[in-house]
């Protein structure tokens, strides 16, 4: 939450991840509301629905949480959160902080937590929080004693979403120093309720996962020192504090500090259309949806005169005088890294400009892996990471009359047990159709896009799928990895993304991750819509394997010319 009210400016716990000219907006003279579409919508409702799931779940294990009502007016609920603190609650879940004025801040943490006699501020995310790491040991606590920490061995915590956690739990750090409620500076954690479990006694357990915020968190680019390892803190601080000037000046009617440059949050925002009415449609950031540049980089090229897609098509990476004056201000990935980032930028803006959708990155002919019995895979889990759907489509080669999809689907799977039980049920069965075909004297090959497949498969079964997914003498094979050392797209290599240039549509008008989320919660056993909703789970997976079979024969059909000159692919 941001907000503008008597032109005060406060920031909540998004500002300092989201893009500032965001917040440049919402503080000038014309702030909007953003409107979801319906996958985002579906996306919150599911987060929001989430949180209530985990707010009933504390409290069941924890008759000492105090609940703050979700419809108390602001000054009641701050008022409320304060009483619970002073009166030592071991957990507020719902709270809201006193906003703090001389740092710009207002916040509702989902967690207060009570620890060395203050409060270590915790959210709720539908998102996985863990991961498994050998050599890492994760910090965790149990829903009965959220404020007791104990290490969780051959686990870390989920590097995708580290540093946005970790930065609004910062601010809510931040915002309890200023209250006088933190424990104090040999205290600086915050814990995050995702969808993640760890394997105990009882069952799976649900966790609060803990990150210390004082830890170094990778490198970010200095101007003195050209890289700099920074903490969370750190870099929440120095983010925060530049939005803090950017509201200051749009509110005072001073020179605006920032400039839109396209980024994959432009899709989520309010001022998308003012921002490209501003860019125009010719700028660079705009057109690169995929394999971008970062903010720093694209306003680099622009201050070195590089403004339009063209002229990024025009951009030599190797004229080292060119490239030392671009790396010297992106100089914290390295120069061959910057490099590479930026030549493939320019492939792409290359494409734009020719009307190009798809092109081979050399040469003139596609080598792609086939077999007598080709038997495309794809899998579907739930936000717990569980897979409950193995969908394999199997054909004689190339021959589509042959093609049969078979399904293998537990839709009450709930833990580990369950899930290991119908991953042996498929590989039973791809066990005995590769048997039967070395038995005819005919050759087996099983594909999937990206690694999902083997590494799940690997992760839920071990050494008993070692020889499926053996590198040299095993039946796997990654389509997207073949693709991507063969081609070049101007949007990137999702298959939602690759097979409409092969031609390939899907059936389902709203097929995305989001929607089969939400299917899924619906096809569990006893929903009302569980039949309904089972269908559009196997349509959707059988599709997605019909997608890689499209794939596949269009790369063995590769003509160059029938690609180009297709401005419509690119829209």
């Amino acid at each position: 939450m941001t907000t503008n009210t008597a032109r005060r400016v406060l920031l909540g716990g998004y500002a300092a991840k989201q893009c500032p000219v965001r917040t440049q907006h919402d503080f000038g003279p014309h702030p909007q509301t953003w409107v979801p579409d319906a996958e985002d919508q579906a996306r919150l409702d599911a987060g929001i629905a989430y949180e209530a799931e985990m707010f009933t779940a504390l409290t069941r294990v924890h008759p000492g949480a105090v609940v703050i009502g979700s419809r108390l007016r602001r000054d009641d609920a701050i008022a409320a959160t304060l009483a619970a603190m002073d009166a030592a609650a071991p957990l507020i879940l719902g709270g809201w902080l006193p906003d703090d004025n001389d740092g710009a801040r207002t916040g509702k943490p989902d967690l207060l937590i009570r620890v060395a006699g203050g409060y270590l501020p915790g959210d709720v995310k539908h998102h996985r929080t863990l991961e498994a790491k050998k050599t890492k040991t994760a910090q965790v606590s149990g829903f009965g004693t959220p404020g007791l920490r104990r290490p969780a061995a051959g686990w870390t915590s989920a590097t995708t979403h580290r540093l946005h956690d970790g930065i609004q739990l910062a601010h809510y750090t931040r915002m309890l120093q200023a209250c006088g409620r933190h424990p104090g500076s040999d205290h600086l954690w915050a814990a995050i309720i995702g969808t993640s479990t760890l394997p105990g006694e009882a069952g799976e357990e649900r966790v609060l996962v803990w990150h210390d915020l004082a830890e170094p968190l990778g490198h970010t680019y200095s101007r003195s020192r050209g890289k700099a390892s920074r903490t969370l803190l750190q870099r929440y601080d120095h983010e925060h504090q530049f939005r803090v000037d950017v509201a200051t000046a749009a509110v005072t009617g001073g020179t605006l500090l920032v400039e839109p440059v396209g980024q994959p949050e432009c899709r989520t925002c309010p001022y998308a259309q003012v921002c490209a009415e501003q860019m125009g449609d010719d700028d660079a950031s705009r057109a690169l949806t995929v394999g971008s540049l970062d903010t720093r980089e694209w306003l680099t090229l622009r201050r070195l005169g590089i403004t339009t897609t063209a002229a990024l098509a025009d951009v030599d990476p190797d004229d080292d005088p060119f490239f030392d004056s671009y790396y010297a201000e992106t100089s914290h990935r390295g120069r061959d890294h910057a490099r590479s980032r930026l030549r493939g930028a320019v492939q792409r803006a290359a494409m734009i400009t020719a009307g190009t959708a798809l092109t081979l990155i050399a040469g003139e002919t596609v080598a792609v892996p086939g077999a007598d019995v080709e038997v495309d895979l794809d899998i579907e889990w739930d936000t717990e990471g569980r897979v409950y759907l193995w969908g394999a489509r199997v054909r004689r080669g190339r021959d589509e009359t042959t093609a049969q999809f078979h399904a293998f689907a537990d839709w009450s799977v709930d833990d580990a047990a369950q899930e290991q039980a119908l991953a042996q049920r498929f590989v039973r069965w791809l066990r005995g159709l590769h048997r039967q075909a070395l038995a005819g004297g005919h050759t087996v090959r099983v594909f999937h896009w990206s690694a999902a497949e083997p590494s799940r498969l690997r992760r839920i079964l071990g050494g008993d799928v070692a020889d499926l997914l053996d590198p040299d003498d095993g039946v796997f094979t990654d389509l997207e990895r073949v693709f991507k050392e063969q081609f070049l797209t101007v949007h990137g290599t999702s298959i939602k993304v690759v097979a409409p240039l092969f031609g390939f549509g899907w059936q389902a008008a709203d097929a995305g991750g989001v929607q089969s989320q939400t299917h899924r919660d619906e096809a569990r056993d006893g929903h009302p819509r569980a039949a309904s909703a089972r269908q559009w789970l196997l349509s959707y997976n059988a599709d997605d394997t019909a997608a890689m079979a499209a794939i596949r024969d269009g790369m063995r059909d590769w003509n160059a010319e029938q690609w180009h000159g297709s401005v419509g692919a690119l829209q």
